[in-house]
């Protein structure tokens, strides 16, 4: 039975670019979770799409198993690697994994619990096949890059959306359903990142529906809320096409699971 997790088909031939990171920020952020995942053995990463997290910890060392819904973004993380299939790859859904308890020592999850309605069974099925001691990281959609983030807001209210996400809405819900799961949550060190961008190109992006949240909105209701959003813009920044530097906070969780040895 599908468990409603947002599938991703049609977007791999784009979704590099709408997570696209600087590279002094990707190997922080590929330093910071090898550091954590090192030593653990095997580790799994659910929702692992196109490979862009899993792929430079792969060549870095860390033996990954990469397990995702979609077929064709699996497809584009082959095809990014050369044509080979560079570690154990699954087709499956977060909530249903197929693999035997304890299997792995750590587990990451890059911008996936928003889009599982049932995201609690994932975590659930993480922990039971993390085995004790292990660890998970988790990475949530947002960051927000100011000031442009008021464009999605703008966005937002222009189309009429009464929910975002489908899953996980803030850090804080994710993080109480773990601790009742036993798991110890602490503190990584946030990787800030300065970048220009246009907020035509953002404005684009939506317009477009290059987004997940933005599916489920009508195509002729996206023009109209991005020509609002636009209206708007002109008189907040003037030329969207001039670059704005944003600033936003690249945030991963540790989630310690029960029995994490000392």
């Amino acid at each position: 039975m599908s468990s409603g997790s947002v599938n991703f088909d049609h977007a791999a031939g784009y979704y590099d670019d709408t997570r696209a990171e600087g590279p002094e920020t990707q190997a922080r952020v590929q330093e910071l979770l090898a550091s954590e995942l090192g030593g653990r053995g095997r580790c799994l990463e659910i929702g692992v799409g196109t490979g862009r997290v899993g792929l430079p910890l792969a060549r870095s060392g860390i033996p990954l198993v990469g397990v995702d819904i979609s077929q064709r973004m699996v497809a584009r993380l082959v095809e990014k690697a050369g044509g080979t299939i560079p570690f154990p790859l699954a087709l499956a859904d977060a909530t249903a994994l197929p693999f035997p308890d304890g299997a792995f020592g750590g587990a990451l999850a890059a911008h996936v619990f928003h889009l599982i309605p049932p995201w609690r069974a994932a975590l659930r099925e993480l922990l039971r096949v993390v085995r004790p001691g292990g660890v998970l990281l988790v990475s949530l959609t947002g960051g927000r890059l100011d000031p442009l983030h008021e464009l999605r807001d703008r966005f937002v209210e222009a189309s009429g959306i009464e929910r975002v996400h489908v899953g996980v809405r803030e850090p804080a819900e994710l993080q109480a359903a773990l601790a009742e799961l036993g798991a110890v949550a602490r503190d990584l060190p946030p990787i800030h990142e300065e970048r220009p961008v246009r907020p035509e190109e953002v404005i684009g992006r939506f317009e477009r529906g290059e987004f997940s949240w933005t599916w489920p909105i009508a195509e002729g209701t996206r023009r109209r809320a991005a020509e609002t959003v636009r209206v708007w813009a002109r008189e907040a920044y003037g030329s969207l096409d001039a670059p704005r530097m944003t600033r936003r906070a690249v945030t991963w969780y540790a989630y310690d699971f029960p029995g994490r040895a000392p």
